[in-house]
């Protein structure tokens, strides 16, 4: 069922509303950006984000058994470690009877100002590159009952580009409510390798894109797109977030997703929720 469509209408009755700075916490993924991909933007060093998360959704079970329900909860922390580094990990648990783990660790380092362009249609571009290194043990029992296990290695790379179209502020006082809605849209290429332990082993390399839409008091309505892998894929990888600040901390999160645990799309759209949570960090 597609999912999306009330998610789309949300963030066009949102859009009478003026604009403010959305807070920077992690994507479901891992990184900074928005569900499943990433964007250009990078954590603050004065904070940790951190993020919980529940998900269900149906997996089409090998060798044509009947499709299998999947449950999954998802931890993930996120810290800026400079002004143009991130440093994140996340904890997954899957569950369809049977429980698996999934860990992944990651890293994001945006190029410094001077290296890209300023002006023009350059002016405000963010460009980034990150990668990341999972493992998901068990995962062959997500998708049959099986006599045996086995562990899934995973890499992620990519390199995105983010830039406001449409900027919230060109004032003088950096303070003052901002006038406009304030759009920012994301391109980017990403590369996925999958190494199972038994079975053969898949990549893909693919574009992307993203387009946030940042309204009143920090409420944001997102969308990503990243294009099909025919030989691995039964559909391109799409999803929508709609976030509401519930105070100047804590985040909620609704949003839908087709991708796997793996990061490959699936055919049907299915909803998540997440809570995310920001600590202030001392400086010192």
């Amino acid at each position: 069922m597609r999912l999306w469509l009330p998610l789309a209408l949300a963030g066009a009755l949102l859009a009478a509303c003026g604009a403010s700075a959305l807070a920077v916490v992690p994507s479901v993924a891992g990184p900074t950006g928005i569900v499943m991909l990433p964007t250009a933007r990078i954590a603050p060093v004065n904070e940790w984000q951190t993020a919980a998360g529940y998900r269900s959704f149906r997996v089409e079970a090998m060798y044509g058994l009947e499709d299998i329900d999947v449950s999954m909860w998802s931890f993930n922390f996120l810290k800026g470690v400079s002004s143009d580094a991130e440093f994140w990990a996340m904890y997954t648990r899957a569950s369809n009877g049977q429980d698996t783990d999934v860990w992944e660790f990651g890293g994001k380092y945006r190029f410094r100002e001077g290296i890209m362009p300023t002006r023009g249609l350059w002016s405000g571009l963010d460009a980034a590159v990150g990668m990341s290194l999972g493992r998901w043990t068990d995962s062959l029992t997500m998708y049959q009952d099986v006599p045996f296990f086995t562990d899934t290695e995973s890499l992620r790379a990519y390199f995105v580009l983010t830039k406001q179209l449409v900027p919230a502020y060109t004032g003088e006082w950096p303070w003052a409510r901002p006038p406009h809605t304030r759009v920012d849209g994301t391109v980017g290429i990403y590369y996925l390798s999958v190494n199972p332990d038994f079975g053969d082993s898949a990549s893909l390399l693919e574009w992307f894109l993203g387009m946030e839409v940042l309204f009143k008091n920090n409420i944001a309505f997102a969308v990503e797109y990243r294009f099909k892998d025919a030989d691995l894929e039964s559909d391109p990888v799409f999803s929508s977030l709609l976030r509401y600040p519930i105070d100047r901390q804590i985040d909620f999160e609704f949003g839908t997703t087709n991708a796997s645990p793996g990061g490959l799309g699936l055919g049907e759209q299915d909803l998540f929720a997440r809570i995310t949570y920001r600590i202030p960090v001392a400086d010192y």
